[in-house]
């Protein structure tokens, strides 16, 4: 009853603001738990961050076993990315996963997104002293495109890593040292690309604090860590760790081989480099349009208020680059997590620059066109025709799609067989089977089945390096074989066990 008349005493605004918040947190649970109860998570990379979550949390750095069916050979998480995120929530692990299993990363980084919501009305409300107005860049930050474009991807660390930065932001802005350079030194190592971001971002703190000695030196000495652990990172801890000879997560080919080559190329040849940043390089001109629907995306969302304080462009720099200067195409697109970093900072700039608007009526009515500007890029993009990469499907991004809550299977049916596995078996599984089995030493993706004691699949292709017909062939050689008896089938899954 006490909760309740407190609850009644809050104005009005913090109520919108918890309204805001539970409503879209809803949604975001809802759509994680969603899909991979009803088996849309994949292997890339779900599987693999679970086996690594599972892996660290036992405090082991085995190889990924699902990674041998690309002939990778024994490669650790580690070594794909230089990223220590995973380590911070290993304390999450031991908590929530005995209830929670292989649903646990999806629901920590939802959870993760909440608090950073909460952390940019703080931010906004402090800098601009204007309750409404924070509540409002909430709500924006929720309708960004990008939210819903990153539940494609399942899971990733650059989604938690970008949660951490209003909240470094804000623990400095607070001018509580100490806390944010914790912040700080966790976000350094959370993976290997981030210190260069945050050299961008300490630009910005020194342009909100340039009367401030005190702050600007600081950043000024985050800076200067910053630049130093990006040259440490890649001349001394990734090589370290590789024993491949090649880090396959830097991926730039069209300016160089590593950070120092790209740097390079970019002082000696700036037209092309720049061009780079609108022009497909690629000769597949199905990928033409991809870098431009990114730009008028994000600017009719609000973005185009940028250029009212080109100063917060230079928090985007680096993102930019490293988006469309990247080899993979869907690396320029809106598709996926990477846009993650974007819709985390876009707020904060959007409703900076609102903020300056001594009108009030003007102010609120520009923070709400960009609320309505961004919903309706959202709700236009939800339709997978409307974008440029139009084979990718939305349904795992819109749970209000019918056939979200209605797949062509029977899901209940199908984690009742996975039931009849072991939880310490060897498992060789299929595509959109292997997250929920990932979290144990030995489980491969099949058609990679090595000394694995159960099979379980989807019986049509679930594997996306090869053809339906391949696949086919590979499974029914394994279905007739004396070696193998089929335990549980509930078309499309089967189970398998291998004889004694």
């Amino acid at each position: 009853m006490k909760f309740f008349h407190y609850y009644k005493l809050l104005p009005l605004s913090q109520k919108v603001l918890h309204l805001i918040i539970a409503f879209f947190g809803c949604i975001f649970y809802t759509t994680v738990i969603g899909n991979h109860y009803y088996f849309r998570t994949v292997a890339m990379d779900y599987s693999v961050y679970n086996f690594a979550f599972w892996d660290y949390s036992h405090f082991h750095m085995n190889p990924v076993p699902s990674w041998y069916v690309f002939q990778r050979g024994p490669i650790t998480f580690i070594q794909d990315h230089f990223s220590l995120t995973l380590m911070y929530f290993v304390p999450v692990y031991w908590l929530l996963n005995w209830i929670t299993g292989s649903y646990t990363l999806l629901i920590l980084q939802v959870t993760m997104t909440l608090i950073c919501s909460w952390a940019i009305y703080r931010l906004i409300k402090l800098k601009t002293n204007d309750e409404w107005l924070s509540v409002l860049s909430v709500l924006y930050y929720f309708l960004l495109v990008g939210h819903y474009c990153s539940f494609n991807s399942d899971y990733h660390d650059l989604t938690l890593i970008c949660c951490g930065i209003p909240i470094f932001l804000l623990c400095f802005e607070l001018q509580k040292y100490r806390i944010a350079f914790v912040l700080f030194i966790l976000l350094l190592f959370s993976r290997e690309d981030i210190s260069l971001w945050l050299i961008f971002i300490f630009i910005i703190l020194i342009i909100w604090n340039w009367k401030e000695k005190k702050i600007v030196w600081y950043s000024v000495c985050g800076i200067l860590i910053s630049l130093v652990y990006f040259i440490v990172v890649f001349k001394i801890f990734i090589p370290m760790c590789e024993t491949t000879g090649h880090y396959s997560a830097f991926q730039y080919s069209a300016l160089g081989k590593d950070p120092g080559e790209v740097l390079l190329h970019i002082i000696k040849h700036p037209i092309e480099t720049f061009k780079l940043l609108y022009l497909n390089p690629l000769p597949d001109h199905g990928f033409d349009g991809v870098k431009k629907e990114f730009y008028l995306v994000y600017l009719i969302s609000g973005g185009f208020l940028l250029f009212l304080r080109p100063q917060y462009f230079i928090w985007f720099i680096p993102l930019i680059a490293q988006k469309m200067f990247n080899d993979s195409p869907i690396r320029w697109s809106i598709e996926g997590y990477y846009a993650d970093q974007i819709v985390t900072i876009l707020p904060i700039s959007v409703f900076l620059i609102i903020s300056i608007l001594k009108n009030k009526r003007i102010r609120y009515s520009l923070a709400i066109l960009v609320c309505l500007l961004a919903f309706s890029e959202t709700y236009y993009k939800m339709n997978s025709n409307h974008r440029v990469m139009s084979w990718d499907s939305t349904i795992k991004e819109n749970i209000f799609n019918p056939v979200f809550f209605h797949p062509p299977y029977d899901a209940a049916k199908i984690h009742s067989d996975l039931n009849l596995i072991p939880a310490d078996a060897k498992i060789s599984a299929s595509e959109s089977i292997i997250p929920h089995l990932s979290q144990r030493l030995h489980a491969y993706e099949f058609p990679d089945v090595q000394d694995a004691e159960y099979i379980a699949v989807l019986t049509y292709k679930n594997y996306f390096l090869i053809d339906s017909a391949t696949y086919s062939t590979i499974l029914n050689q394994y279905i007739i074989s004396p070696n193998w008896k089929i335990i549980a089938y509930n078309p499309p899954f089967l189970l398998m066990k291998k004889a004694q």
